[in-house]
């Protein structure tokens, strides 16, 4: 296009210089050795015009087989690239012959010789041809060492989902040991870290996990939950478990299922008037049913004094229903069954459960009201029948 626009003004140029080359045409000599040229200024110029287009031609011709090259090149490995697209779509449908045979032929000439090998090897995994496989494996290892972490990484995810945990660790390590800061092995090496129960050397790498990981806010504070919470079932010692303890966070001593589970430790070693001075407290400034449920099961030997604590959480939290049943519970162990039958029926008022009408149908069939235990029971029953019942949409 440009070409023809210079052509254009060139011809008119020409014309614009051979209409005032006809008015006075002029020559140019050219001397060489004993040789003297003379040529008309017109024919000298058409002369030259008629050597530009050679000459472009010429050098137009000259890099065609070049052009043409790339041309067929960039075809082929677009032809490639639409092959190896081709293998995912049939990967997605389940198509894994398919998908490999589609792949095997895109590796040659397209963009990514790497993501087919990849391709090829999740392929013939899926049909579990295992040897075929390892063979990729070792072949992609052996052409691609720039991509020796990706290729671990791949090898690691398939010796787990075939449970070869040990190989699979061995494999991860590989990984960090030439790159500390890959998150995505120290994910995948988490997992076996929790399988295996290390919780130690979890609680080592939790730092980069959340710093680095790309794991949700929410799944982090309960992985560290489950490592703390792990680690202090893992102590015998009193002493180790205390100092443990105490060198945590004020943000995990205030976890109530944390907490709950150092009482429980602590109950565990005799410890219980500590125990029961972190649950009074924690409960002085918010509510557990778990420390609450630990309280009463560390003092069961002391029903008046739990009792006594029970109210007073009552009167603070006069909204929970299972702080209601709980105490009502420990007063029909006491033989209280009035109270008990009061906190119940206060227990119904706020939230029917059908736990309350169950506590409610001992104490009614207690005072041998059997007509009115039997209701409160069959309302607990039919309660817990729908709630089992999957809900139907309309």
């Amino acid at each position: 296009m440009k070409f023809g626009l210079y052509i254009v003004l060139t011809i008119l140029f020409g014309a614009f210089i051979a209409q005032i080359l006809n008015e006075n045409p002029g020559y140019i000599s050219i001397y060489f050795r004993d040789y003297v040229i003379e040529l008309s200024l017109i024919f000298f110029c058409f002369a030259l015009i008629l050597t530009f287009l050679f000459l472009h031609y010429l050098i137009k011709t000259l890099k065609a087989p070049k052009i043409i090259l790339k041309k067929t090149r960039i075809a082929i490995q677009n032809k490639a690239n639409n092959l190896l697209e081709k293998s995912y779509l049939e990967m997605l449908k389940g198509n894994y012959p398919i998908a490999e045979k589609y792949a095997k032929k895109a590796r040659f000439n397209c963009s990514s010789p790497l993501l087919a090998y990849m391709q090829i090897i999740h392929a013939t995994d899926a049909q579990k041809n295992r040897k075929q496989r390892d063979d990729w494996l070792k072949n992609a290892f052996k052409k691609f060492k720039y991509a020796e972490e990706v290729i671990l990484y791949t090898q690691a995810k398939i010796q787990i989902r075939e449970l070869n945990y040990e190989d699979a660790r061995a494999t991860l390590g590989k990984i960090i040991e030439k790159n500390p800061n890959n998150i995505l092995a120290k994910e995948l090496l988490t997992d076996l870290y929790i399988r295996f129960s290390e919780w130690e050397s979890l609680s080592n790498d939790l730092d980069d996990i959340k710093n680095k990981s790309k794991f949700e806010k929410d799944k982090i504070d309960k992985l560290e939950i489950l490592i703390c919470n792990a680690l202090i079932n893992s102590k015998d010692n009193i002493k180790s478990i205390k100092k443990y303890w105490k060198g945590l966070p004020k943000s995990l001593k205030n976890n109530p299922m944390l907490l709950n589970e150092y009482c429980l430790k602590l109950s565990s070693k005799n410890e219980n008037e500590n125990a029961k001075k972190e649950i009074l407290s924690f409960i002085k400034k918010e509510y557990s049913n778990d420390l609450v449920k630990t309280f009463i099961k560390i003092h069961s030997n002391q029903a008046t004094d739990v009792i006594k604590k029970l109210s007073q959480w009552i009167e603070k939290y006069p909204q929970k229903t299972e702080l209601l049943l709980m105490t009502a519970k420990v007063r029909i162990k006491n033989e209280e069954w009035d109270e008990a039958k009061n906190l119940v029926e206060k227990a119904i008022s706020i939230e029917a459960k059908e736990e309350s009408f169950f506590i409610l149908g001992e104490i009614l069939f207690h005072f041998g009201k059997v007509d009115s235990a039997c209701e409160a029971y069959r309302k607990g029953m039919k309660m817990k029948i729908n709630k089992s019942q999957p809900k139907i949409s309309p």
